[in-house]
């Protein structure tokens, strides 16, 4: 896993850095390098070789200034464009690339062409909106068609909410220092920064927050003597008479979470589609509650009852729609219940203004709204504060979908960014709740929501390489999501 710091957590990391004896010269050689490493592996395909980049006066143009300094040294066709007054940049830093023999220009004297543009303007510093000749520069660097790579945060990104700040430099990769910054994954930050690589410079961070990436779970293995009815029961109660796909799509996302927990599922639905869940159910065991005349699964305490004394996770709310009795039906699990209840969708909806019972359940609660059903929730917007803030007052861990899923207990947060625009369908909700479902199985509640988030992010992923994008639908990232790499 990876750090998020903000921006005054960055500096601050890199200041006790420095008065614990690592050089800030050190520090800058140390980014130089990784910047330079990395436009060498770029531009070694490229069929021209020309390489230009833009720096600022300040801490992130000395790195780009070093990182042209050591492209210039092995031989590469590299021009540096100052932007502002080079005057102001440290007398050692313009010594060394007066002694380095590096082309130096005026940003504006730039005739474009280059295949590699590096941004080195502004970095993490940058506290108000772009204007004079640093706007200009930047317009003309969005114009141009190169591959663009940005240097900690493209400059024109708030780094900390990624506002874009009248005008930001559009990266098709951003190579950051020690550690993510939040402005990067939220707000525009996805759009602007491209790939995101994180470089190691020698920085010692700390954080409550963190992205998560293969390799940093819980290894998960079956006892030699396990068998379906000791590996996990999952139901997941969905549907009402007019959806009868979403609960079907969260039994099959149960089914790729299999080798990971749940040894049976059984999807609970309204009577109404006895017939139609009959002939399209082919592995999950089907389940049929009492409902009402318009297809809606009632409260039966003793249908609940049944499922309550034989699950091992429970996911409700898919496809249940405006349902009457679903506040109560949730309320009823939730505090009868004492294992993993992922409340999803229409059960979101369902106890919007009235979740406080969650606070004394007996059951291990995961809310997974997107951001207009937390807004409609808790009358709240979706940041990362407001999550921890439910979370916490509710002792329950929040998944909050979006491009950048935040995750939290209340007191940790970790952020999941695999995944793809192509995910912005209508399906791919259902199938995380029963893959979560599936696997408080065999991990924690907050560890399971990890997990699940990350294999269909990277399922997409996977997927995508294989559909258009437009064209992907959530049964298709289904065929990828055993991603155990």
């Amino acid at each position: 896993m990876k750090n998020v710091l903000s921006a005054a957590g960055t500096k601050a990391a890199e200041q006790n850095a420095i008065k614990s004896g690592v050089s800030e010269t050190l520090l800058r050689m140390s980014a130089s390098l990784a910047v330079a490493d990395i436009v060498e592996k770029l531009v070694k395909d490229m069929p021209e070789k020309s390489i230009a980049v833009f720096c600022g006066s300040g801490g992130n143009g000395c790195d780009g200034l070093l990182a042209a300094c050591r492209l210039h040294s092995v031989g590469h066709s590299v021009t540096a464009y100052t932007v502002g007054d080079y005057d102001k940049a440290p007398d050692d830093i313009r010594a060394f690339v007066k002694n380095a023999g590096l082309n130096v220009q005026p940003a504006l004297s730039y005739g474009g062409g280059a295949a590699i543009i590096v941004d080195a303007i502004f970095g993490i510093g940058l506290n108000k909106p772009v204007t004079g000749e640093y706007l200009q520069v930047i317009e003309m660097l969005n114009a141009e068609h190169a591959f663009k790579l940005a240097l900690d945060v493209p400059s024109g990104l708030n780094p900390d909410t990624g506002e874009v700040m009248g005008e930001c430099f559009n990266a098709d990769e951003t190579v950051t220092f020690s550690c993510y910054k939040p402005g990067m994954l939220f707000g525009k930050g996805r759009d602007m920064c491209g790939k995101i690589v994180v470089s190691d410079i020698g920085i010692k961070t700390a954080s409550n927050m963190h992205v998560y990436e293969d390799g940093d779970f819980p290894p998960y293995e079956r006892s030699a003597s396990a068998h379906k009815g000791t590996a996990g029961k999952v139901y997941i109660i969905g549907g009402s008479g007019s959806m009868v796909g979403a609960p079907i799509m969260a039994g099959a996302a149960a089914h790729t979470a299999y080798l990971n927990g749940a040894g049976t599922v059984t999807v609970c639905v309204p009577s109404v589609h006895r017939a139609a869940m009959s002939a399209r159910a082919t592995m999950a065991v089907l389940k049929f509650m009492p409902d009402t005349a318009d297809g809606f699964i009632k409260f039966d305490k003793d249908a609940l009852d049944d499922i309550i004394n034989n699950a091992s996770a429970i996911c409700m709310g898919v496809g249940m729609g405006a349902n009457p009795e679903l506040n109560r039906i949730v309320k009823y699990v939730c505090e009868n219940y004492d294992r993993a209840v992922v409340v999803d969708a229409d059960a979101i909806n369902a106890i919007k203004g009235d979740y406080d019972f969650i606070k004394s359940a007996k059951a291990k609660v995961i809310l997974t709204p997107h951001v207009g059903e937390f807004k409609r929730l808790t009358g709240k917007d979706a940041t990362v504060d407001n999550a921890m803030s439910l979370a916490a007052d509710l002792n329950c861990v929040v998944v909050l979908k979006s491009a950048t899923t935040i995750i939290t207990d209340g007191n940790e947060v970790r952020l999941n960014i695999a995944g793809t625009p192509a995910m912005a369908k209508g399906g791919m909700g259902d199938m995380l709740s029963g893959c979560i479902a599936a696997l408080s199985c065999a991990y924690s509640t907050i560890d399971a929501a990890t997990v699940a988030c990350y294999r269909n992010g990277m399922g997409a992923e996977r997927a995508v390489s294989s559909y258009a994008q437009m064209m992907l639908t959530a049964s298709d990232v289904l065929k990828f999501s055993d991603y155990n790499e």
